[in-house]
């Protein structure tokens, strides 16, 4: 069973994320960044800070992944960068991507999506959705 986790860090997710690692024999742990689009103009540098700003804050979720699995080995963590409206159709694309057989959300309000694109995550994935 390949499980792809979305997580944000918190003591609750550390917890999903550890009992999720004990009954995966895969597992894949997104951390959501959010990528702005340039403007067209001749230098946009708001969107290359901010896109900096969102990658580094998701590289300390995913420092804190690692450690609260304790170097487990089988694990993946990886940066998820979105952008547009919707990022439960990334998640979704990048989920079938990987051959995961199901998503959980380890926190699901700290995970960075909200109420209503969590609810368009379960509508749209072909795959179960848990921890909503």
């Amino acid at each position: 069973m390949h499980t792809l986790v979305l997580y944000s860090h918190s003591e609750r997710a550390d917890a999903v994320l550890r009992e999720t690692a004990e009954r995966a024999d895969e597992l894949t742990v997104l951390v959501l960044a959010h990528r702005e689009e340039p403007g067209k103009g001749c230098c946009d540098t708001r969107s290359v800070l901010w896109n900096e700003v969102c990658r580094d804050l998701a590289g300390a979720d995913l420092t804190h992944a690692a450690l609260a699995l304790s170097g487990d080995e089988r694990a993946e963590l990886a940066l998820l960068e979105w952008s547009g409206l919707h990022p439960a159709d990334s998640i979704t694309a990048e989920a079938l991507r990987r051959d995961a057989d199901e998503i959980v959300l380890a926190d699901p309000k700290r995970v960075g999506l909200g109420r209503r694109e969590r609810r368009r995550l379960l509508r749209r994935s072909p795959l179960p959705v848990s921890g909503l």
